[in-house]
């Protein structure tokens, strides 16, 4: 009985693991079905701020884009072609959130959408990166939408990409009572060695993905890196406080009124565009709406050039663009 509750428990967490804010209410470009090579103008660094170190990689030269990844996630996320397409015109930077990848994260201490956005800021600061183009995907938009609000005058446009920006109905619950011990002590080391993990994390990648296919090298990257104790704990983490926090944000969205693009795919299973990218574009008045065609949630990797298109626009606004 006891190993069955045990399956259970990880087939429930590793079910939500992908779903960054789990919405399921319902081309333009050639997928790559690899990251982009590593080339010599792509830097990763660390640097440290109250204590904890941040890691974050950087490449090109020109106006600030900064790139912030989604739950689960890490930089590699934007170093599937996003990097490359955009550094031969812009110094693009991509910061790895806490407890993500290679980042510290501190213990004891709220670490909210909130509190990453304050972050960020003392990372960029720090950097003497001044009035950047936020770049956030799913959970990372949220994030640049509350950095947004708190250092209005700090930040130049926002590209929020299949964007997490309203509270989901039901799901910050379950995330809080699984994070109850023994759960979170036991299940992340149960899934970091399991082959059930694996399969059930390739399913929900695949439904990530769709329509264009889960490519393998990044399955075989984030299966290596996503299971980990530390990873699943920052997920957990990171995912039980959004709904409180969206809630709170969600009424300040109109005081926006810096340049902002909302880039979308009509196929995205994980984050429903229309309680949330469409909802938003009504929300904030300077923002304009890009819809892929037959794409799914993972945009970064399936189509970086969406992300170059958003900044054009940002420069030559128009209502809404489809593709």
């Amino acid at each position: 009985m006891k190993s069955k509750v045990a399956q259970l428990l990880s087939t429930l967490l590793l079910a939500i693991m992908l779903c960054e804010h789990s919405r399921a209410q319902s081309s333009g470009s050639l997928m790559r079905s690899e990251p982009s090579p590593q080339i010599s103008s792509i830097e990763e660094n660390f640097v440290t701020v109250e204590k904890l170190r941040v890691r974050y990689i950087q490449s090109g030269n020109g106006p600030a884009v900064v790139m912030i990844h989604g739950n689960a996630g890490s930089i590699e996320d934007f170093e599937f072609g996003a990097i490359e397409t955009l550094s031969s015109n812009y110094h693009v930077i991509a910061v790895e959130r806490p407890g993500h990848g290679k980042s510290d994260r501190p213990n004891g201490k709220m670490v909210d959408v909130e509190y990453q956005a304050r972050q960020l800021h003392q990372v960029l600061s720090s950097l003497s990166v001044a009035q950047p183009v936020l770049v956030g995907h799913s959970w990372g938009a949220a994030l640049a939408l509350s950095y947004a609000l708190q250092y209005p005058t700090e930040v130049s446009a926002l590209i929020l990409v299949a964007p997490a920006a309203y509270p989901a109905a039901g799901e910050a619950r379950l995330l809080q009572a699984m994070k109850k011990p023994p759960v979170i002590g036991d299940v992340p080391l149960m899934l970091g060695h399991s082959i059930l993990g694996r399969h059930i994390l390739k399913g929900i990648l695949r439904r990530a993905f769709s329509p264009q296919p889960l490519p393998e090298k990044y399955f075989r990257l984030v299966a290596s890196s996503w299971l980990g104790r530390k990873q699943l704990k920052a997920y957990l983490d990171d995912e039980s406080s959004l709904n409180a926090t969206l809630k709170k944000l969600s009424r300040r969205y109109s005081e926006i009124d810096v340049p902002v693009v909302i880039i979308t795919g009509d196929h995205d299973q994980i984050v429903s565009p229309i309680e949330n990218a469409y909802r938003l574009k009504d929300s904030i008045a300077n923002s304009q709406l890009i819809e892929l065609k037959d794409t799914g949630h993972e945009i970064p990797q399936t189509h970086p050039e969406s992300i170059s298109s958003a900044l054009s626009l940002i420069r030559s606004p128009i209502a809404a663009v489809m593709h």
